[in-house]
């Protein structure tokens, strides 16, 4: 079967039941869905940096959320400051390995546990926020997102000619970039006027989405380069694992929530 075809009919079988999720879970239910796609992505995170530890890093990670959930943001900063620390403690308490690299390893560590609380929880948390703002928020971003990503994929595929990042993402044309934002103006345009926009403010929110999913792209394209992995795991037959499908959303999705919070007030 072709990879194309096997992304289909994924994100045929898939694609529905996200929707439904992300558009009828109460929120409380919501922020347990959203502590759990961070899990995996934690633990795909982990494993492609190979730091090892990877249930501490998802437990201390999904913790995270509970001051951002409760609207304690001081305590959030005081966890991203604390919680290397607390990993230190648990290497102190624990029964030696007799590691020679172990000081290597809790670097690699840190470096893979606070880029997970900012970078993973935070843009995560963000869907949540939407949610509170308004039931339906998440899943309008959701088909944004999607529809950039679609139309990167379909343009870059069909007359993609440039490249726009040989050295980070290969693959990626500077006309397919252009219909990543051209798909997310679209879709954000149609939402528009139900999340508080003018036509004026749709555009440029829609053309920010588009350019900030690219990115968010790229960031993860970065990561699997350092990492020399193709895709973060396995996990969703044709689209790879769960951090191949949340990179646009990494910087997307706090955009407009911040964006959203501060227009609707």
């Amino acid at each position: 079967m072709g990879d194309f075809k096997r992304r289909a009919l994924t994100a045929l079988a898939v694609g529905p039941c996200i929707i439904l999720l992300f558009a009828f879970l109460p929120p409380r239910l919501f922020i347990l869905f959203v502590a759990l796609v961070l899990s995996l992505a934690v633990y795909e995170w982990t494993s492609m940096m190979r730091s090892g530890d990877a249930i501490p890093a998802m437990a201390i990670t999904v913790i995270s959320l509970v001051p951002l959930y409760e609207g304690w943001p001081a305590v959030y900063l005081l966890w991203l400051l604390f919680s290397p620390a607390l990993y230190v403690l648990v290497l102190i308490v624990r029964p030696g390995d007799g590691d020679s690299l172990i000081n290597e390893r809790i670097g690699t560590f840190i470096v893979v546990l606070l880029l997970s609380e900012v970078f993973l929880g935070l843009p995560l948390f963000s869907f949540y926020g939407l949610k509170e703002l308004d039931p339906y928020f998440p899943v309008m971003l959701l088909l944004i997102v999607w529809a950039s990503d679609t139309a990167a994929y379909a343009t870059g595929k069909g007359v993609g000619r440039h490249k726009l990042a040989p050295l980070i993402s290969p693959k990626k044309t500077v006309e397919g970039f252009l219909g990543a934002i051209g798909g997310a103006l679209v879709v954000t345009l149609l939402f528009g006027h139900r999340m508080g926009m003018t036509t004026l403010s749709g555009i440029c929110v829609g053309v920010a989405i588009g350019v900030l999913g690219q990115l968010g792209d790229m960031l993860e394209s970065i990561a699997k380069r350092v990492c020399k992995v193709k895709d973060s795991s396995s996990l969703i037959p044709g689209h790879g694992g769960i951090l191949d499908r949340i990179d646009s959303f990494l910087i997307a999705a706090p955009f407009l929530y911040v964006y959203l919070s501060g227009f609707t007030k």
